[in-house]
């Protein structure tokens, strides 16, 4: 399930003198001529391998290096592959190389398109809600964005940016879920470090399962009415009831019964047929609840999301 990766390795654990550049693809040497210090930039697979006086940067699509797309994701088997790789591309031990950034997350397949799920996430707490090109973000409040998460249509995704996948998926619907972390990884996830060698523990994936499925799970789900239900919307008691039967709907039966229990523990009416008449008044409205489509598409993408970490 990782993605994008963000590596550093210090210049102390490189060495002075490392070969590294001519194993780059297209590799240039900026010379700043205040300073003397010659910057090395190149490109491998994809990624983008900086060289500084302080030491190497590895910054993109470990999925892309290792597969040739990020339309597919690793897991930990193919993580570790995919390191295993690049080491030997760069002749370098990455292994313990801090991971500075990461992106964390699949595809799910989905029975409709993506562009019906999207609407249905609702506000995640701590995290502000935005919309852009096709893409549900959720992320804090600040300039700095540590914690980031995106729900998207990855297939519609790759096409605008010309990239490459299997052919099979072409007219699939896949709803892209990431986490995406910047900066300061031990303290958010609270663990000792976190380097290349950490991705492939099992014990720090399932922890990043666990995490991302939490987030997802933390975020409220909306209804949506039918648009053939509106045009039968004919006044304002109408609309109400469609609201309150998409109350209803949320809350469970249980809840008509609760109320109904407190009711006659208060002794609000004196004729109990009306609480008869309550509950069946209640139950009709509920009945409305019906006309809503996003329940069904919700409990999908709720299984998918379980099902994703099922065998990590």
């Amino acid at each position: 399930m990782y993605d994008k990766v963000n590596l550093w390795k210090s210049r102390a654990t490189v060495g002075e003198h490392s070969p590294i550049a001519r194993y780059l693809d297209e590799a240039e040497d900026i010379l700043n001529h205040q300073t003397g210090e010659v910057k090395t930039f190149g490109r491998l697979g994809g990624l983008r391998v900086n060289l500084y006086i302080g030491g190497v940067s590895i910054v993109g699509s470990l999925a892309k290096f290792h597969f040739g797309n990020n339309v597919a994701t690793l897991d930990r088997n193919t993580t570790a592959q995919a390191i295993e790789r690049l080491q030997d591309a760069l002749h370098l031990d990455l292994s313990e190389a801090r991971v500075t950034g990461l992106e964390f997350g699949t595809n799910l397949m989905m029975m409709h398109p993506v562009s019906e799920y999207l609407p249905l996430l609702g506000a995640m707490p701590r995290q502000e809600r935005a919309e852009s090109f096709g893409t549900v973000y959720y992320q804090g409040s600040g300039k700095q964005h540590p914690k980031v998460f995106t729900f998207y249509d990855k297939i519609a995704d790759a096409n605008r940016k010309g990239m490459e996948y299997p052919e099979s998926l072409q007219d699939t619907n896949l709803l892209r879920y990431e986490m995406r972390l910047n900066g300061r990884l031990p303290q958010r996830l609270n663990v000792p470090k976190v380097t290349a060698s950490t991705l492939t523990e099992s014990r720090f994936y399932r922890m990043m399962v666990q995490q991302w499925q939490e987030a997802y799970f933390s975020i409220s789900k909306r209804q949506q009415i039918k648009t053939e239900y509106m045009s039968e919307i004919k006044n304002v008691t109408d609309a109400y009831d469609v609201f309150v039967a998409r109350l209803l709907s949320m809350a469970g039966q249980d809840q008509i019964t609760e109320y109904l229990q407190e009711l006659k523990a208060g002794g609000v009416f004196d004729d109990k047929k009306y609480y008869t008449r309550l509950k069946k008044r209640l139950q009709e409205v509920a009945r409305k609840a019906k006309v809503s489509v996003s329940d069904e598409l919700v409990k999908e993408l709720d299984a998918e999301i379980r099902n994703a970490g099922a065998y990590c």
